[in-house]
Protein backbone atom coordinates (compact mmCIF):
# COMPACT_ATOMS: atom_id res chain seq x y z
CA UNK A 1 0.00 0.00 0.00
CA UNK A 2 1.27 3.43 -0.92
CA UNK A 3 1.20 6.33 1.46
CA UNK A 4 -2.25 8.03 1.37
CA UNK A 5 -3.80 5.21 -0.65
CA UNK A 6 -7.56 4.59 -0.33
CA UNK A 7 -6.89 1.22 1.35
CA UNK A 8 -4.71 2.77 4.01
CA UNK A 9 -7.27 5.50 4.76
CA UNK A 10 -10.09 2.93 4.95
CA UNK A 11 -8.07 0.77 7.37
CA UNK A 12 -7.30 3.81 9.56
CA UNK A 13 -10.98 4.83 9.58
CA UNK A 14 -12.00 1.29 10.57
CA UNK A 15 -9.51 1.27 13.46
CA UNK A 16 -10.79 4.64 14.71
CA UNK A 17 -14.43 3.50 14.44
CA UNK A 18 -13.73 0.31 16.40
CA UNK A 19 -11.85 2.25 19.08
CA UNK A 20 -14.77 4.68 19.49
CA UNK A 21 -17.27 1.82 19.69
CA UNK A 22 -15.26 0.01 22.36
CA UNK A 23 -14.79 3.22 24.37
CA UNK A 24 -18.52 3.99 24.34
CA UNK A 25 -19.43 0.52 25.58
CA UNK A 26 -16.83 0.33 28.31
CA UNK A 27 -17.29 3.72 29.94
CA UNK A 28 -18.15 4.15 33.59
CA UNK A 29 -21.80 4.39 34.53
CA UNK A 30 -22.96 6.63 37.35
CA UNK A 31 -26.66 6.20 36.72
CA UNK A 32 -29.12 3.60 35.58
CA UNK A 33 -30.49 6.02 33.03
CA UNK A 34 -33.98 5.84 34.54
CA UNK A 35 -36.04 8.27 36.55
CA UNK A 36 -35.81 5.81 39.46
CA UNK A 37 -32.01 6.07 39.74
CA UNK A 38 -32.08 8.31 42.86
CA UNK A 39 -34.28 5.71 44.57
CA UNK A 40 -31.59 3.09 44.76
CA UNK A 41 -30.17 4.89 47.81
CA UNK A 42 -33.38 3.84 49.58
CA UNK A 43 -33.01 0.14 48.76
CA UNK A 44 -31.54 -0.85 52.16
CA UNK A 45 -34.54 0.72 53.92
CA UNK A 46 -36.98 -1.13 51.68
CA UNK A 47 -35.22 -4.45 52.26
CA UNK A 48 -35.29 -3.81 56.00
CA UNK A 49 -39.04 -3.05 55.86
CA UNK A 50 -39.74 -6.54 54.44
CA UNK A 51 -37.12 -8.11 56.75
CA UNK A 52 -35.16 -9.37 53.73
CA UNK A 53 -38.01 -11.59 52.55
CA UNK A 54 -38.92 -12.01 48.88
CA UNK A 55 -37.14 -10.95 45.75
CA UNK A 56 -37.10 -7.44 44.36
CA UNK A 57 -39.49 -7.04 41.44
CA UNK A 58 -38.53 -3.44 40.79
CA UNK A 59 -38.42 0.15 41.88
CA UNK A 60 -40.26 3.21 40.60
CA UNK A 61 -40.25 6.87 41.42
CA UNK A 62 -43.94 7.71 41.67
CA UNK A 63 -45.91 10.84 42.38
CA UNK A 64 -47.63 10.51 45.73
CA UNK A 65 -50.96 11.59 44.24
CA UNK A 66 -50.74 8.80 41.65
CA UNK A 67 -50.10 6.19 44.32
CA UNK A 68 -52.92 7.60 46.46
CA UNK A 69 -55.32 7.15 43.52
CA UNK A 70 -54.15 3.58 42.91
CA UNK A 71 -54.39 2.58 46.58
CA UNK A 72 -57.41 4.59 47.74
CA UNK A 73 -58.47 4.87 51.36
CA UNK A 74 -55.10 4.02 52.91
CA UNK A 75 -54.57 6.21 55.98
CA UNK A 76 -50.75 5.94 55.91
CA UNK A 77 -50.61 7.13 52.33
CA UNK A 78 -53.19 9.87 52.85
CA UNK A 79 -50.95 11.44 55.51
CA UNK A 80 -47.85 11.61 53.27
CA UNK A 81 -46.83 15.17 52.37
CA UNK A 82 -43.94 14.34 50.02
CA UNK A 83 -44.58 15.04 46.32
CA UNK A 84 -42.72 11.96 45.06
CA UNK A 85 -41.91 8.61 46.59
CA UNK A 86 -39.60 5.74 45.85
CA UNK A 87 -41.77 2.64 45.63
CA UNK A 88 -40.26 -0.85 45.84
CA UNK A 89 -42.09 -4.09 45.06
CA UNK A 90 -41.09 -7.50 46.44
CA UNK A 91 -42.65 -10.84 45.46
CA UNK A 92 -43.23 -13.73 47.85
CA UNK A 93 -45.97 -15.08 50.09
CA UNK A 94 -46.14 -12.19 52.55
CA UNK A 95 -48.07 -12.08 55.82
CA UNK A 96 -48.69 -9.10 58.11
CA UNK A 97 -45.93 -10.30 60.45
CA UNK A 98 -43.39 -10.12 57.57
CA UNK A 99 -44.07 -6.41 56.96
CA UNK A 100 -45.11 -4.83 60.27
CA UNK A 101 -45.79 -1.45 58.64
CA UNK A 102 -48.42 -2.90 56.29
CA UNK A 103 -51.89 -2.47 57.74
CA UNK A 104 -54.07 -2.88 54.68
CA UNK A 105 -54.54 -6.70 54.72
CA UNK A 106 -53.30 -9.90 56.37
CA UNK A 107 -51.44 -11.43 53.41
CA UNK A 108 -50.52 -10.90 49.76
CA UNK A 109 -48.22 -11.97 46.94
CA UNK A 110 -46.49 -8.60 46.88
CA UNK A 111 -45.10 -6.28 49.51
CA UNK A 112 -44.96 -2.70 48.24
CA UNK A 113 -42.90 -0.26 50.29
CA UNK A 114 -42.92 3.52 49.78
CA UNK A 115 -39.99 5.61 51.00
CA UNK A 116 -39.24 9.30 50.86
CA UNK A 117 -36.88 10.41 48.11
CA UNK A 118 -34.66 12.62 50.25
CA UNK A 119 -33.34 11.10 53.49
CA UNK A 120 -35.06 7.78 52.74
CA UNK A 121 -37.53 6.58 55.36
CA UNK A 122 -40.52 4.27 55.06
CA UNK A 123 -43.79 6.19 54.93
CA UNK A 124 -46.15 3.40 53.83
CA UNK A 125 -46.19 -0.33 53.18
CA UNK A 126 -48.82 -2.55 51.60
CA UNK A 127 -49.54 -6.23 51.08
CA UNK A 128 -51.18 -6.68 47.68
CA UNK A 129 -52.16 -9.42 45.26
CA UNK A 130 -51.68 -7.12 42.25
CA UNK A 131 -49.10 -4.40 41.76
CA UNK A 132 -50.44 -0.82 41.67
CA UNK A 133 -48.07 0.15 38.82
CA UNK A 134 -45.67 -1.49 36.40
CA UNK A 135 -42.30 -2.32 37.92
CA UNK A 136 -40.65 -4.55 35.34
CA UNK A 137 -38.92 -3.62 32.12
CA UNK A 138 -39.77 -6.14 29.43
CA UNK A 139 -37.26 -7.05 26.74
Amino acid sequence: MRRGSPHRRAAAAAVVAIALLVASCGGARNSLGTSASPCYRALPGAIEAVHGKGHLVGVRRVRTSTLQRRIPGDQQLAAVRERQLCVFAFHDDFHASDVPGATNQEHGQYAVVALTLRNPRVVAAFLLDRLPTRFRHFR
